[in-house]
């Protein structure tokens, strides 16, 4: 396998934390991004670099002596503020960016953190050549993006990995997540604050969205879109349940909550087609959930 030099934005969150880590330990060499000025936590065997996106004489120099062959977007500021105010901050703070990269000639691959919601479908399985209509101010500066960065590739012959990244969870995310909302109400004994429980969502665990990373900028890919998902749906009411089978040894709660739902409540039940990603990459998730929800409850007990 090549060396290769990486750079990742957006280093020092969920995803970009654990990417650079696994990137770094597979011998590649790599400069994370980050806005963070608090180096405590960083990997000291990747080259960090405090920037803003919005301010490019924050990064160019370092970038263009680094010289990098594949550039990992995952960036979006302010999640979850889905507003159009920063909709439209990340959509022209990308934009810029990701042409100041394209000037570049090291770099011949791009990979970007793409998201489940750009599909209009929430019900069934959602694949790659489905047409998406934008349905909120998120979703418009999302498919922007994707379709402007696949015009500007083709033309600079860049590969382009957009990858559709359904629900990530695992050690780390933010506290006002879903799963880590259920283990923190769980361990107070208490019913979680689940506005449609009978919702169904493709949740897959942050080691498998990692290696697709990983995988994908290693590999010779094919420009488009790819599935990042488990290829299958989980209601946040079966995720409860075993939360609390596993945490508290019971169902009491979950029976209680059962009481309480209108079953005829849900309108979402979508999951990722991930044929495409698996052939391509030869990659697939290895995490079922019960196993991805155990693992998160040892590292949420261990640091609460």
């Amino acid at each position: 396998m090549a060396r290769l030099k990486i750079l990742v934005t957006g280093a020092s969150g969920f995803i970009g934390s654990k990417l650079v880590t696994k990137l770094s330990l597979s011998g590649h060499d790599v400069m994370g991004l980050t806005r963070s000025s608090n180096e405590n936590f960083l990997n000291k065997n990747i080259q960090w670099l405090s920037t803003d996106l919005s301010l490019p004489s924050t990064y160019k120099e370092e970038i263009k002596n680094f010289k990098p062959n594949v550039v990992i977007h995952l960036s979006w500021q302010d999640i979850p503020d889905f507003s159009l105010e920063k909709s439209r901050l990340n959509l022209n703070q990308s934009m810029d960016f990701l042409s100041f990269i394209l000037e570049m000639d090291s770099c011949k691959k791009i990979l970007v953190s793409g998201s489940c919601l750009e599909y209009s479908n929430l019900n069934g399985v959602c694949e790659e050549s489905d047409k998406s209509t934008p349905n909120s101010d998120f979703t418009w500066a999302k498919l922007s993006l994707y379709s402007w960065l696949a015009i500007k590739c083709h033309k600079n012959a860049v590969s382009l990995g957009w990858m559709r990244i359904f629900y990530v969870y695992g050690p780390g995310q933010r506290a006002e997540s879903l799963i880590p909302t259920i283990l923190s109400s769980l361990k107070n004994n208490r019913l979680p604050p689940l506005n449609n429980p009978n919702n169904a969502n493709d949740y897959v665990y942050i080691d498998d969205v990692v290696n697709s990373f990983c995988l994908s900028a290693e590999r010779e890919i094919s420009s488009g879109i790819f599935n990042i998902g488990t290829g299958c749906s989980t209601s946040a009411l079966d995720l409860f349940k075993y939360a609390e089978k596993l945490v508290l040894e019971s169902d009491l709660l979950s029976q209680q909550l059962e009481k309480i739902i209108n079953k005829d409540e849900s309108n979402v039940n979508f999951w990722a087609d991930i044929s495409k990603t698996k052939r391509e990459l030869g990659w697939t998730p290895k995490t079922t959930v019960n196993l991805g929800i155990n693992k998160t409850w040892l590292d949420f007990s261990k640091n609460e």
